[in-house]
């Protein structure tokens, strides 16, 4: 078979096919699942799904393989593709539709229209000799997540979906559904992310920190998830939702500004766009929570919802702040992040992507 080299960001959305955590995609997806997806979030039989999978070749790479099946590699993990057909797409048009944005300050956007000019639908197989191997050492299958959370004797399982490291206001949240489940899975997205982030491994080092100082370690585990981050976010909410279910998860945590970037998207868009779907043909619930803030007031962690008093006597926690917090080396008050955790962060050296 003729063979397309490909990079890892690739690979691992070829292993992700394979091992379900794409359910029910059994390959990158076709012209007609593209453009169903795009359009109404669903595949064309009618299952709900909200973002592309998509493998890109070059016109040389098509004009290579034609019509027959080939190989994806990276020199030292492959996968077959069969029975390609490949489409070109408007990305300029169908990044508005994906993204809610066309603006190529969106990384998301942007990243989607540099893609390779033909995009290939085909079915995805591993090939033994030629397992890819997870970066990972937190990383667990679908199959593997289901055990897990089995033999904990857990029936519900709320899911938290991250790239940042753990404030308060995360806490905060994932403690509150604790309250209405058995177990807490918490799984960041391990893979490309913006210049500005934070690196994988601190994510993890930080979480690490707060479950063995703060949990109850018999109802949370720490997982991955390997993707790209898409910045999506309504869409990317359904679209980790999905996955979060494929692990098993029959919850999961939707805060303010999920998977957003910049002010691309409302403060609650992210919880909004789940009214379009209800929980039976999603296979998740979704837990809708609205924005927390330390109170001076209150002397506690509370929702704007349920705190009558001002602003000014707020401690207002987002991803943002934190990473310009740690880009200064400035101290953290504990009231934004529990002291072993920030220590952690404010000690390490190159932390940013």
């Amino acid at each position: 078979m003729e063979k397309i080299t490909v990079n890892n960001a690739i690979l691992e959305e070829a292993q992700n096919i394979v091992e379900g955590v794409y359910k029910p995609l059994k390959g990158f997806v076709n012209e007609k699942d593209f453009y169903k997806i795009a359009q109404e979030m669903k595949l064309e039989n009618g299952e709900i799904w909200a973002m592309p999978i998509i493998l890109d070749l070059s016109e040389e790479e098509k004009e290579r393989i034609g019509n027959k099946n080939f190989v994806i590699t990276n020199g030292d993990s492959a996968f077959y593709a069969i029975n390609p057909t490949y489409y070109i797409v408007d990305k300029e048009k169908l990044a508005k539709s994906i993204f809610g944005t066309d603006n190529k300050n969106h990384p998301g956007v942007k990243k989607f229209t540099q893609l390779k000019k033909y995009f290939v639908g085909c079915e995805i197989k591993s090939i033994p000799q030629k397992e890819y191997k997870r970066n990972s050492n937190i990383y667990k299958t679908p199959d593997e997540t289901k055990e897990i959370f089995k033999n904990n004797g857990w029936y519900n399982i709320v899911a938290f979906q991250t790239r940042n490291p753990p404030h308060r206001s995360h806490e905060f949240l994932q403690k509150q559904a604790l309250s209405n489940v058995d177990g807490l899975f918490v799984q960041p997205i391990i893979g490309e992310k913006k210049k500005g982030d934070i690196k994988d491994e601190f994510i993890i080092g930080a979480y690490e920190k707060l479950i063995e100082n703060y949990y109850d370690k018999n109802t949370v585990n720490l997982g991955s998830f390997h993707t790209f981050m898409r910045y999506a976010g309504p869409r990317d909410a359904v679209f980790h939702a999905l996955v979060r279910r494929n692990f098993g998860c029959t919850h999961m945590i939707i805060g303010r500004d999920h998977a957003g970037v910049g002010d691309f998207y409302g403060t609650y868009d992210a919880q909004n766009i789940f009214d379009k779907f209800n929980s039976k043909e999603l296979g998740i619930d979704i837990f809708k929570y609205n924005n927390v803030s330390y109170c001076a007031e209150c002397l506690a962690m509370v929702p704007d919802d349920t705190c009558a008093h001002q602003n000014k006597s707020k401690i207002y926690l987002s991803g943002t702040e934190l990473r310009n917090k740690l880009s200064n080396k400035e101290e953290i008050t504990d009231k934004f992040m529990r002291k072993e955790v920030s220590q952690y962060l404010l000690n390490q050296s190159d932390i940013f992507v």
